[in-house]
């Protein structure tokens, strides 16, 4: 798989440490730097550090301190035209759940690396 931009950040949050590994190992095989959080406080914090340097977000649904619609929409405050990939491991969520908070879009959990990057892609060359 090539590169999908030259450089650039991605923020992955997620409570579950493999997912963070894997996750982590993955965007870095797209050519893209990582930042980690495990929950919403956390992301918050770090994306108001690194706001301008952070192409997109991929933010787990359910965190331990809050839901992710709401770390969307505290994200999207700082920077309205950040792009959010939701995602959740639990079956029964919509991706119209996700779509109805302002993330960009969904990916159901356990995604293969093509569904990812393919995502990825799509999201990072819409305008």
């Amino acid at each position: 798989m090539d590169n999908l931009n030259e450089k650039g950040t991605i923020l992955l949050v997620d409570d579950e440490p493999v997912v963070l590994d894997v996750g982590t190992l993955m965007i870095q095989k797209f050519g893209y730097n990582v930042l980690q959080a495990t929950n919403g406080k956390e992301a918050s914090q770090i994306f108001r550090d690194n706001a301008e340097g952070i192409c997109l977000v991929i933010l787990d649904m359910k965190l331990p301190d809050e839901l992710g619609s709401n770390t969307c929409k505290r994200l999207k405050e700082i920077r309205p035209d950040l792009k959010v990939l939701h995602t959740s491991g639990l079956g029964g969520i919509r991706g119209g759940d996700s779509l109805e908070c302002g993330c960009d879009r969904f990916l159901l959990k356990p995604f293969k690396i093509e569904e990812l990057y393919n995502t990825l892609k799509n999201l990072l060359v819409e305008k």
